[in-house]
């Protein structure tokens, strides 16, 4: 049998070869019976590069291609699946995937179609990929439904039963305490871009692609679109957005590289479970029982002349002093500080949670009670002082145990979705001509 399915495999190659003998040289790869061409790779490319503010020249070009050949052979192999089970996706689908990039990168509505049209671009490029993603999601979910215990239990006395997804009361129960436990505890606001392999010999070159993928960040791409276009994980469609997380989230790689990064700085390539991954730390929330409150901050500051002696800059603190003393309310601070320093420049943050700002401003802001100026901080800019002017408590997030069990399902079947996509490159010919 296995011999047959070879020839039949040989005869289909053979017969493909035939058809397009030609054109041999424009192929990038064949993926069973299908041919990804040299042309739709460039196509790639470059919607790849604009959409992510990378200039689309050939070294940039270069150095990013066989990664996205990497991605469109897996996009290709979910799009068989789909014609295998006939998964239709809709135009609907299509535009609601256009508005979601469109939101995740801040660009305007009709961004996306006015990039493709303007640069030439054929929309089968852009509308393939989201089909694959979209085709891939419906697949898994229809593939391992959610079922109950009782289900599951019935399941195993029923002969050729399909595969499903359980979640038991235990699990809902502790990631119910996880929620309400998080504002106890640090939370990082982090974003992925995530390059699974499948066997130890492709190891290296994946990290050597993830490098370049760093390479091109630091030359201004945007994270959220490289994840969009090259991240194997279920966030990528979320541009990498992991959301806040707390340490028992983490998995301990990516806890230790987070020891050696402050907000807004990237990872090196980290090693997990999933493949090798970037890390963009994006902000820190610290332990809080203010964490669902909105604060209302008065700033006022005192600039520093130009090369200003360190006399100067201790006399411009001395009336920071005098002037933090006297204030009596927001109001008040605004007032005295225009009469006693004229040059004052003064902001007024409103309803603002406390993670806005930053980490060292927030242990002076939670010291303070309402309506009392802090000290004189030492800036770059000069003396700041600030006030809490007021505080509401917002409501705190309500997880439903429905909530949860969408959550917990969510990854569960981020997994099973790597495992099958695994199996499936195991299983095709791939032939890359690259």
């Amino acid at each position: 049998m296995r011999c047959f399915l070879v020839l039949l495999s040989l005869l289909i190659y053979g017969n493909l070869l035939k058809a397009d003998s030609s054109s041999s040289s424009r192929i990038a790869a064949v993926v069973n019976n299908s041919i990804i061409t040299k042309a739709d790779l460039m196509n790639r490319l470059r919607f790849a590069a604009l959409s992510s503010g990378l200039e689309t020249t050939p070294q940039n070009l270069d150095r990013i291609k066989l990664q996205m050949l990497r991605v469109m052979i897996d996009e290709t192999l979910q799009l068989q699946i789909g014609e295998k089970y006939k998964i239709e996706i809709g135009k609907d689908h299509i535009n609601a995937a256009i508005a979601d990039i469109e939101s995740s990168n801040g660009m305007p509505e009709g961004t996306v179609i006015q990039m493709i049209k303007e640069n030439n671009i054929p929309f089968k490029t852009f509308e393939n990929q989201v089909k694959a993603q979209l085709t891939w999601l419906i697949f898994i979910r229809e593939k391992y439904p959610l079922k109950s215990l009782e289900e599951q239990v019935k399941k195993k006395y029923t002969q050729d039963a399909p595969p499903s997804l359980q979640i038991t009361d235990w699990e809902i129960e502790q990631e119910l305490k996880l929620q309400k436990e998080k504002d106890t505890k640090t939370q990082y606001h982090l974003a992925e871009i995530v390059l699974p392999f499948d066997h130890p010999d492709q190891e290296e070159s994946v990290k050597q692609n993830l490098n370049q993928l760093i390479g091109e960040l630091e030359n201004g791409a945007h994270f959220s679109a490289l994840a969009q276009q090259f991240s194997g994980s279920a966030t990528a469609s979320q541009g990498g957005d992991m959301g806040w997380l707390t340490e028992d989230q983490l998995e301990p790689e990516i806890k230790e590289a987070l020891d050696h990064l402050q907000p807004g700085q990237l990872s090196i390539p980290i090693r997990t479970s999933q493949g090798y991954v970037i890390i963009a730390f994006i902000e820190r929330k610290l332990p809080s029982s203010d964490a669902n409150v909105l604060l209302t901050i008065q700033h006022v500051i005192l600039p520093f002349p130009n090369n200003a002696t360190e006399e100067e800059a201790r006399e411009i603190m001395k009336k920071g002093e005098e002037i933090s003393h006297a204030a009596k309310n927001c109001p008040d601070l605004e007032k005295i500080a225009k009469e006693k320093f004229p040059s004052a420049s003064f902001h007024l943050s409103h309803n603002e949670p406390l993670s806005t700002f930053a980490e060292p401003l927030q242990q002076v802001i939670l010291s303070l009670p309402l309506n009392r100026t802090s000290d004189p901080l030492l800036t770059n800019d000069g003396s700041l002082l600030v006030m809490v002017c007021d505080k509401k408590t917002q409501k705190s997030e309500e997880f439903t145990r429905e909530d949860i069990q969408a959550l917990i399902a969510s990854r569960k079947h981020s997994l099973l979705a790597r495992r099958e996509l695994r199996d499936l490159r195991r299983q095709a010919f791939i032939d890359i001509r690259m």
